[in-house]
């Protein structure tokens, strides 16, 4: 799990009215929580690094309080401009299958960071997140409003007991940090009747961003397939397994790339292995520079069972690379089928396969769903649009009574 503080001093905004609500208070300091952070490879954490930077570059003061397994050294620790603290924790995503973190520490040292920032607004990511609880629980008693933002749409699809958790979790522990929080932003639309369901008090949609500059278009000609994310059974890596026979069939010649790592690891390699893919298929645990994937990449798959708005979908469109996505939460209102992507039913194999085969085949498609894909982002979806959305957010909530 990890928490993430921010620390909002000073004021920037390009609304003046904005601007003088904010100023009738001497000061506005804003704390982010969130369970994890790169180079951990999942997309709220890396949303929740490109806000902390963002807001530093507006001129915030960020301070970031991140739960720490011990097992890697966070991209943002080093960072002057950002104070950073840590609480250790235990992971339990490969015990139960679904991300998750869990520390006892963190509840001291969490009070220890209120007390010392004495924040305005406390701003938690996820509503499955240990941190997100800690947030809302302390509430109760501090004086800070709390704006929770809702990465994850609806997971009806997640199967098994992770499944069963998941829903008890939601509909008990979830919906006590939703109703907490005086602002609950949602990644997409799809996710606004999630938060009312659990009893938000006001709602916005901001969906997740880009770099523009950082994603942008590669010249590539070969049939490369690309997949980023966890290993684990809600990003369907199951069902891109079940369809890359089907694929290589048809096209021999093709190269797959698979980023990501989880509970579901061995079973990927194995199943690889055991396919014959293994000439095709190659496997990166972790990657310096991701923008470097999609240069190589021609079509990008995410056959996912439950998301809110993934972040590597949009990366792949303002990298000019066409996402082949199952139609679930938010990704309709992003992506149009055979215009900015290709849309799929979750749980489909069958369909995954024929989707890529499809832009392998067709290079005209190729280049047209590439070139729109990329003008979408562009036109509604880059970090500076999101950052100044979020700011606006921050200062209607300190003004609120």
């Amino acid at each position: 799990m990890c928490s993430f503080s921010i620390l909002l001093k000073g004021y920037y905004f390009r609304d003046d009215h904005l601007l003088d609500c904010m100023n009738k208070r001497e000061e506005n300091r804003i704390l982010l929580t969130s369970d994890y952070l790169p180079p951990s490879d999942g997309g709220v954490e890396q949303v929740v690094q490109k806000l902390a930077l963002h807001l530093v570059d507006e001129g915030f003061t960020v301070g970031i309080f991140t739960l720490d397994d011990g097992s890697r050294d966070f991209e943002l620790e080093d960072v002057p401009d950002i104070s950073f603290y840590t609480a250790s924790a235990l992971d339990l995503t490969d015990t139960i299958g679904l991300q998750s973190m869990f520390s006892v520490s963190a509840l001291r040292e969490f009070r220890n960071v209120l007390r010392e920032f004495q924040p305005d607004i406390v701003h938690a990511h996820n509503r499955f997140f240990y941190t997100s609880v800690l947030a809302a629980l302390y509430s109760i008693r501090a004086d800070y409003k709390l704006v929770t933002t809702l990465h994850l749409g609806d997971i009806g699809m997640i199967s098994g007991l992770g499944g069963v958790a998941a829903k008890t979790f939601e509909q008990t522990v979830s919906q006590f940090v939703i109703s907490r929080s005086e602002q609950v932003i949602c990644v997409s639309a799809a996710a606004e009747p999630i938060a009312q369901s659990l009893g938000a008090k006001r709602t916005a949609v901001v969906r997740n961003a880009v770099d523009i500059n950082e994603f942008s278009p590669s010249q590539t000609n070969g049939k490369s397939l690309l997949y980023i994310g966890r290993f684990v059974h809600n990003n369907g890596i199951q069902d891109l397994l079940t369809a890359l026979p089907l694929i290589l069939d048809s096209h021999p010649d093709a190269e797959i790339h698979l980023v990501g790592s989880g509970p579901l690891g061995d079973k990927v390699r194995k199943s690889i292995q055991s396919s014959g893919l293994s000439e095709s298929v190659t496997i990166y645990d972790y990657v310096d520079d991701i923008s470097e994937m999609y240069d190589l990449a021609s079509v990008l798959c995410r056959p996912s069972y439950s998301e809110g708005l993934p972040l590597t979908m949009l990366e792949a469109m303002a990298s000019g690379v066409p996402p082949v996505v199952t139609a679930i939460a938010g990704v309709p209102e992003v992506v149009t089928d055979h215009e900015t992507g290709i849309l799929l039913e979750p749980g489909n194999p069958d369909e995954v396969a024929q989707a890529i085969i499809e832009l392998f085949d067709d290079a005209e498609l190729r280049t047209r769903l590439s070139k729109n894909a990329r003008d979408y982002i562009t036109e509604n979806l880059t970090w500076e649009q999101r950052t100044d959305k979020v700011i606006r957010i921050y200062s209607q909530v300190v003004t609120t009574d």
